[in-house]
């Protein structure tokens, strides 16, 4: 997979800093990343299921060609950082700091 540079100029148009636009991006790719993992994980559910109910010993080991097609579709989608990116250059969210009084930061709309 080829690298991709990023023009920090273009991401300052949130914060000057670039480490707050560090962190936001790795908040919202660790967001991403979560909400891929819970579909991948809901849509391998039925096959979990066979292979820990097997109805003979030959299901128990056994791939399903669905199961192995399901994986690959998820793994040609973009990495979660790399959509971060790109959200965060379209401005589909933004940041900014909680009241000093909760303490923390929020990333995301």
């Amino acid at each position: 997979m080829p690298i991709k540079p990023v023009d920090l100029d273009k991401l300052k148009h949130q914060s000057s800093n670039i480490y707050e636009i560090t962190v936001a991006m790795s908040r919202r790719a660790k967001e991403l990343n979560e909400q891929l993992r819970s579909e991948l994980e809901e849509k391998l559910a039925p096959f979990k299921m066979k292979s820990r109910n097997p109805t003979n010993e030959a299901e128990a080991d056994r791939v399903f060609p669905e199961q192995v097609g399901i994986s690959v579709r998820f793994e040609k989608l973009p990495k979660p950082t790399v959509t971060a990116i790109e959200e965060l250059l379209e401005k589909k969210y933004t940041f900014d700091y909680r009241d000093a009084r909760e303490g923390g930061r929020k990333s995301k709309n």
